[in-house]
Formats: C-alpha cells, structure tokens, sequence
C-alpha cells in the first residue's frame, strides 16, 4: 500500500479500512464521487500490478 501514491492512497485507506461511504470519502476529499470511484479503480489496478511482481520477485529467490 505504501507504495501507491497519497492521491490513490486515501480513498483506499478511507473505503477498506475506515468503511466510510463513497459519498461520504469525495465530501471529505472535497472531489465527486465518480472521480473517488475511478481513484478506488486505479489504485486495485496498481496494487493487483505491484502484488504480482512481489510474487516473481520471491520466485526467483527459490
């Protein structure tokens, strides 16, 4: 996660671990809630990008 940036970071943090509502994050964030929802998307996107390569990456050490 730390490896996200803070932009992509917080609507994460704010949605998984806090449990708070998209319209209640893009208030928060002083965005709309579509431009939460895409950051939420890119930020799965990149994640989904970054926990495959840490799986090759302990491949290649076996």
């Amino acid at each position: 996660m730390l490896k996200l940036s803070l932009l992509y970071r917080e609507p994460i943090v704010l949605y998984y671990f806090e449990e708070m509502k998209i319209h209640d994050i893009a208030r928060l964030l002083g965005v709309s809630d579509n431009t939460v929802k895409t950051r939420l998307r890119r930020a799965r996107e990149a994640l989904r990008s970054y926990l495959k390569q840490d799986e090759w990456e302990v491949l290649k050490d076996e």
